[in-house]
């Protein structure tokens, strides 16, 4: 355990303020083990979102808690409170937002049911995305059975690119993915998709929907693509993108198809469970979607990386 008292801490006030803070560092209690916090990775659309006041509905944001947004992160145990078994200090462990504070500090506090142990062979950074590949799981489990499905993932940014590779390890026998930019088609395809599809074509649609898709996993939250999805699902069209408002939908495809539309958007520890044994196979890569590294200091240039459309996914350390 570190013998300091106090530690960085990201913390933003309001939407475009932030400071890098000192802060107590916390003592885990009965049930609970602190975290040194190896690395965490940003969650785009909602960084972005938080940074620029971009939500409307969204009722539980913490702004002023020393940690916020963060909610993707790995770390190493320092310390455990009392009657904590199955976990011990050295442990090395993925953890999300569940279980405890928001985690852009450099000690986080969790308690032992949220948190999954993963082993030496996995790089911190590689795992620290593991939430989000969680929340991409719960959408998927939405669907019982996979194998043998053709599948297509819309929008290839984070969760696009996840969906790809566990609709795979899952059994799908064909999957495709769509997006605007070339850079992320080749990602998709390195990383296991059979056909990629550039959005930006007036054709492409065309071809999407008379191929048509027993799935389609919908990531982007645009209107527009959710419609188009709409119109390309057979069985069961998963809308996993975060959008606000009302979303207006041609009701002739979902009578025609008996469709099943299902939202999702949270995870359980099973989830994360689930996704630390694939990036331990190797069912799951990550890898690749690393492209850029940033300290606390740093944050408002990510979050500028991530407003051009940069970032696939960014890791963020505590720095210097």
């Amino acid at each position: 355990m570190t013998t300091r008292e106090r530690m960085k801490a990201l913390v933003v006030h309001r939407p475009g303020e932030y400071e890098v803070a000192k802060v107590p560092i916390p003592h885990p209690e009965q049930g609970q083990v602190l975290i040194d916090l190896k690395a965490a990775c940003l969650c785009n659309q909602h960084d972005l979102k938080v940074w620029t006041g971009g939500y409307r509905q969204l009722s539980y944001l913490e702004y002023g808690v020393p940690g916020f947004p963060g909610h993707e992160g790995a770390g190493e145990i320092v310390a455990v409170g009392a009657d904590v078994s199955g976990f011990a200090v050295g442990d090395r462990v993925v953890f999300s937002g569940l279980g405890g504070p928001p985690l852009y500090q450099e000690f986080v506090l969790r308690n032992t049911a949220e948190i999954v142990r993963f082993s030496d062979n996995l790089p911190f950074e590689q795992v620290a995305m593991a939430e989000l590949f969680g929340c991409v799981h719960r959408g998927l489990m939405k669907r019982a059975d996979w194998r043998g499905k053709s599948v297509l993932v819309a929008g290839l940014g984070p969760a696009g690119l996840a969906a790809v590779q566990m609709a795979r390890a899952l059994g799908a026998s064909e999957i495709w993915g769509s997006d605007l930019r070339n850079d992320r088609l080749a990602l998709a395809a390195q990383l296991g998709a059979d056909q990629t599809i550039d959005a930006s074509r007036p054709e492409a649609l065309t071809a999407l929907q008379k191929h048509g898709f027993d799935c389609v996993y919908e990531t982007t939250g645009n209107s527009a693509s959710v419609r188009n999805s709409l119109t390309c699902a057979r069985e069961i069209l998963i809308l996993f993108g975060y959008s606000e408002g009302e979303l207006v939908l041609d009701a002739y495809p979902i009578f025609d198809r008996e469709l099943s539309i299902v939202g999702s958007k949270w995870l359980t520890v099973h989830d994360l469970q689930t996704v630390v044994a694939w990036m331990e196979s190797g069912d799951v890569r990550t890898a690749a979607m690393i492209s850029h590294r940033f300290s606390f200091a740093e944050y408002p240039r990510a979050i500028d990386a991530i407003r051009r459309g940069q970032v696939v996914k960014a890791v963020l350390t505590p720095g210097g």
